[in-house]
């Protein structure tokens, strides 16, 4: 559906967000300025550590999500699909 999806959209805003709090986090760590270009490797590092951030915020609701699709299971809702995937 269309609410679900939306929640779908989060992954995308939770990774940037990550990345800009990273890269200034690190600068300040490192006391530059907040806007100073990180070599290749420091930018590898932010991407991956905000794109693991934001698979571990939304994979839960991709598996409730692809659940609730599912022709072969009968759910009565989230909470049910919840409840059996944590069992």
């Amino acid at each position: 559906g269309f609410v679900p999806g939306l929640f779908g959209t989060s992954h995308g805003a939770l990774q940037f967000m990550a990345y800009e709090d990273l890269k200034l986090r690190y600068n300040k760590y490192r006391n530059r300025v907040s806007d100073t270009k990180l070599n290749t490797a420091e930018y590898i590092m932010m991407a991956a550590v905000s794109k693991i951030f934001a698979v571990s915020a939304t994979y839960p609701y991709q598996v409730v999500r692809a659940r609730l699709q599912d022709q072969h299971n009968t759910y009565s809702g989230v909470f049910d699909v919840i409840h059996r995937t944590w069992r």
